[in-house]
């Protein structure tokens, strides 16, 4: 076990603080009683609370103090043989009183630190979370990044630029087919198409000899993903088509709805 590590976890902390759970607690215990170190560092923080608390403790005015007591003697039956020792008594329930308020203000201190410390403790992570989770998410771009430009340098790849037609003359997609291996795989990217409605779907045809090859359908919401769009593979092609159909694709391409076409 790293103990320097768990130190500086923040477990001593939550623990001193009666922020962890039985099972944590439990642990927390058993290992103070194998490391050293735990234990003596649990006490440091023990010792630096109490001292924090003790100096962040405000302590009442004088005549506020002197007006409880008064109060008290006022309120006290009246004895002549025993005015000395209730006077002595009416003091000392004073001083108590007093150190009740005092105990109350740390109290109320060590509540209050209790729960900021733990508030930034919960931000601190939360920021950490959000952090790792955009490394993760960079790094995996970065991979299918690298993937995919080896992808496009393959040997035997072959490019198809797609370009816009009537319906769109702004429209242009990329076709990568990879013509050395077996599988003879597509790739699509989306350069710019415009947002069909809701109900409609674009379609990737292969043509050869005038007759199309479904290599199927896709939504816009690739234009998010990197580069590269797998379709279904042809094994010979001679030119590509993508046409807007209802959603859910056609058998054979709505001629009059083709927005981008390119030969190789």
């Amino acid at each position: 076990m790293n103990v320097k590590e768990y130190i500086s976890s923040g477990m001593i902390e939550s623990y001193v603080l009666g922020l962890v759970t039985e099972a944590e607690r439990q642990e927390f215990e058993s290992l103070c009683a194998s490391y050293p170190e735990i234990a003596e560092a649990r006490k440091a923080f023990e010792i630096a609370l109490e001292e924090q608390l003790l100096k962040d403790a405000k302590q009442p005015p004088q005549h506020l103090k002197k007006q409880i007591e008064e109060k008290l003697i006022a309120t006290a039956p009246e004895s002549t043989v025993y005015e000395e020792k209730e006077e002595t008594s009416v003091r000392r329930i004073g001083i108590w009183k007093w150190l009740a308020a005092a105990s109350f203000i740390l109290l109320a201190g060590a509540v209050y630190w209790a729960y900021t410390t733990n508030s930034k403790y919960k931000e601190l992570q939360a920021s950490n979370q959000e952090l790792q989770n955009q490394l993760q998410q960079s790094t995996a771009l970065l991979d299918t990044l690298r993937q995919q430009t080896e992808i496009i340098g393959h040997p035997g790849m072959r490019m198809a630029a797609l370009k816009g037609t009537v319906n769109a003359p702004q429209a242009f997609a990329t076709i990568f087919w990879d013509t050395a291996s077996v599988s003879k795989d597509v790739y699509l990217m989306v350069n710019n198409l415009p947002q069909p409605a809701s109900d409609k779907q674009y379609q990737l045809w292969a043509l050869l000899d005038g007759k199309p090859i479904d290599l199927g359908v896709f939504d816009m919401d690739i234009r998010q993903k990197p580069l590269l769009v797998k379709m279904q593979n042809v094994q010979k092609a001679q030119a590509f088509a993508i046409t807007l159909e209802p959603k859910g694709g056609s058998v054979n391409p709505t001629t009059d709805s083709m927005y981008v076409m390119g030969s190789l």
